[in-house]
């Protein structure tokens, strides 16, 4: 189980790549990270942790400049 849940994972942060629109691409990719943490987790594999955490803070920054600059 733990093994489709990384697929599932791999394949929305692929499909993410494919969207032109900057939010729903970070929407989606942003997703995909909150898949790979749970996988992670689940794993205990914290180097997968650790960069999907920065990723996702990554996003979040993105979407807080977004606001802001409004």
């Amino acid at each position: 189980m733990i093994d489709i849940l990384g697929w599932i994972a791999t394949t929305v942060v692929v499909i993410s790549f494919t969207v032109k629109d900057m939010m729903l691409l970070r929407i989606i990719n942003g997703t995909g990270n909150i898949l790979w943490l749970v996988y992670a987790g689940l794993r205990g594999d914290l180097p997968l942790l650790v960069v999907n955490v920065s990723i996702l803070l990554t996003h979040l920054y993105w979407f807080y400049k977004q606001r802001v600059n409004k």
